[in-house]
């Protein structure tokens, strides 16, 4: 047993459950749940291979920052371009010590940040990738976005081969169209936090 602070830290039982997998065996994709908040409206795809509903999201590009993925993979796969919000959104990230009075003197990091405004990821979904013909373990990284429902997208900025139709929908129906429930709770978490950190839904 080794002790940090109040607590026991039992290392034989973090040893047995911590894992390991070499950097091939797991996908990291990132998308964006986009909302136009005056119509309660969020922007979704029709994906006519797999003949679902989803949101939109894609892998990464080498080296490509998971944030900037997240925007360009949602106006390739829509045409439309999503703007990211700042919001009070829960996270395990920490402050910066430049961030923090004196440099972080006497400043005691708590374990969840609940109300400093930032645009880090609202949540995940994660699953064994059922597309990817050798192991992979696929996690989706979502960041909250607005964007016009009302504005004209961008034309052919989808990748060859690829057939997503884009479509605005209302809040209210995501469970009739999303195909995974585990979407319909990252949009729910998206809403949520807008709410917590002042934003109107369906008020123009």
């Amino acid at each position: 047993m080794a002790r940090q602070g109040d607590e026991q830290l039992d290392m034989d039982q973090i040893d047995m459950s911590m894992t390991f997998s070499p950097a091939h065996e797991v996908g990291i994709s990132c998308g964006t749940v986009t909302i136009d908040p005056g119509r309660a409206k969020v922007l979704i795809i029709w994906n006519n291979r797999l003949q679902i509903h989803q949101l939109p999201k894609g892998r990464r590009n080498v080296e490509e920052h998971w944030f900037d993925t997240a925007l360009r993979e949602t106006h390739e796969e829509t045409g439309f371009t999503a703007t990211p919000l700042a919001l009070k959104v829960p996270t395990r990230a920490q402050l910066p010590k430049r961030a923090l009075p004196n440099k972080g003197k006497g400043y005691k990091k708590p374990e969840i940040l609940w109300d400093h405004v930032s645009r880090e990821f609202i949540g995940t979904c994660s699953y064994p990738d059922p597309q990817s013909k050798s192991p992979s373990f696929k996690t989706v990284y979502y960041w909250a976005a607005t964007c016009d429902s009302t504005s004209t997208p961008d034309k052919d900025t989808q990748d060859e081969g690829e057939n997503l139709v884009p479509k605005w929908i209302d809040l209210v129906d995501i469970e009739k169209f999303l195909r995974f429930g585990a979407e319909v709770a990252v949009v729910k978490k998206a809403v949520a936090d807008m709410k917590r950190s002042g934003h109107k839904i369906g008020e123009q």
